[in-house]
């Protein structure tokens, strides 16, 4: 009796879940989960004035945020570089260096193209030579050797070693 009841109740519960559209969707957020979305979307968060209030936070929060993120990349921690910064990313903050580390989170873990996302946006809003080496590695590990050589080829003739060692290859 104790065991058709439970598969009865359980039996219920699925069904209810399935039925509200949820099924089994585990979130992994605390973890090692590496958190991706489209880059620089503002629907996330279509009022003002609750944009503003996250534009305000990051802010604030700027130094010692960057601090930690940069501490954690020293470390090799790319996960929790990606769980500190990941939740400013929504309110697109006009912020060089944020999407430098949150792109370099994506790139040593082996997602290009969110790490190629970040590091264009970054380059956009300063341009830094080191950049231009990691925007070529990306298009490199997606298989664009193309769009690669003519980032290896740009960097090189501002300055870069590495762009410069990755053409004498």
């Amino acid at each position: 009796m104790k065991k058709t009841l439970v598969v009865v109740l359980l039996t219920l519960c699925l069904h209810q879940t399935h039925a509200q559209g949820g099924g089994f969707a585990p979130t992994n957020l605390g973890g090692p989960a590496m958190k991706y979305q489209g880059l620089r979307d503002t629907d996330l968060v279509p009022d003002a004035a609750q944009r503003e209030k996250g534009l305000k936070e990051w802010t604030n929060k700027r130094d010692t945020t960057l601090a930690k993120a940069k501490k954690l990349l020293d470390e090799k921690n790319y996960t929790a570089v990606n769980q500190l910064l990941f939740p400013y990313d929504h309110l697109e903050p006009e912020d060089a260096v944020f999407y430098d580390y949150l792109g370099k989170s994506y790139f040593y873990a082996g997602l290009h193209q969110p790490a190629l996302d970040c590091f264009v946006i970054s380059n956009d809003q300063k341009k830094q030579t080191e950049l231009l080496f990691f925007i070529g590695q990306c298009h490199e590990k997606m298989g664009n050797e193309k769009e690669a050589m003519k980032f290896y080829k740009k960097g090189a003739k501002e300055g870069s070693v590495e762009c410069k060692a990755k053409l004498a290859e």
